[in-house]
């Protein structure tokens, strides 16, 4: 008699997968948001994990975006307060060995219309959560049990622009961060289809989100006196 072999599933996967079908079992939203690409930090890693928790869409997001970035308002503090309590939230729950340690800082808060956008970051990952005015919030990032890659003396080091719709592929939104030099001071982002946005820059790392599916291509990177330091091709997916 022949045995099959049967294939042997990475137990990684297999947890990362149970997390987030637990939680789509546990909401269950009418509308969900979709991760189509993941940061290059995760692509590259030995040990790299990608959380995903679904939250409901709202289209008026994109139709109140701007290309620079608003000043905080008085909705900042109750969507950084909700961000925690999810970033809490999923880090009780079971986790794989060499789980790359949840972020507890936040780096940078990106405002642009009714969206809220704050980058968690720590020695091993970075969290970015999206909050909109009238809905809940979300999460999604990755990590490295080795650590994230530093940025060394470059002036930036992009963490990619990932790409996020509703299940249908409507609405499409580019979120994007990256590292960047203490010397900069303002950024730039251009995208392909000719989209100049300006980045929110805090704790040497940088946020922006634009409405559309097109990647960036070209930062261009300012010192605090407005000076132009350089610019930066960016690698697209």
């Amino acid at each position: 008699m022949i045995t099959p072999d049967i294939p042997q599933l990475d137990p990684l996967r297999v947890q990362v997968r149970k997390h987030a079908l637990l939680n789509e079992i546990s909401t269950k939203p009418s509308r969900r948001w979709w991760r189509l690409a993941v940061p290059a930090t995760a692509l590259v890693a030995a040990v790299a994990v990608t959380l995903v928790l679904w939250t409901p869409t709202n289209p008026n997001a994109s139709a109140s975006w701007t290309a620079e970035p608003r000043a905080p308002g008085a909705d900042t503090e109750a969507a950084l307060a909700e961000c925690r309590e999810m970033i809490e939230a999923s880090d009780r729950r079971e986790k794989p060995p060499n789980f790359p340690e949840a972020p507890t800082e936040v780096s940078v808060v990106d405002q642009r219309g009714i969206m809220t956008l704050a980058l968690f970051t720590g020695p091993q990952s970075e969290l970015l959560c999206r909050h909109v005015q009238g809905g809940h919030a979300s999460l999604t990032g990755s990590g490295r049990a080795e650590g994230l890659e530093e940025l060394g003396s470059r002036l930036v080091l992009s963490y990619g622009a990932s790409l996020h719709s509703d299940r249908d592929g409507s609405n499409p939104m580019r979120f994007f961060s990256a590292r960047v030099s203490p010397k900069v001071g303002k950024a730039l982002i251009e995208t392909r289809d000719g989209l100049k946005v300006t980045a929110t820059i805090g704790r040497d790392w940088l946020l922006a989100w634009w409405p559309s599916k097109e990647d960036a291509t070209l930062v261009t990177l300012y010192d605090h006196q407005g000076n132009v330091l350089g610019t930066e091709p960016l690698p697209t997916r």
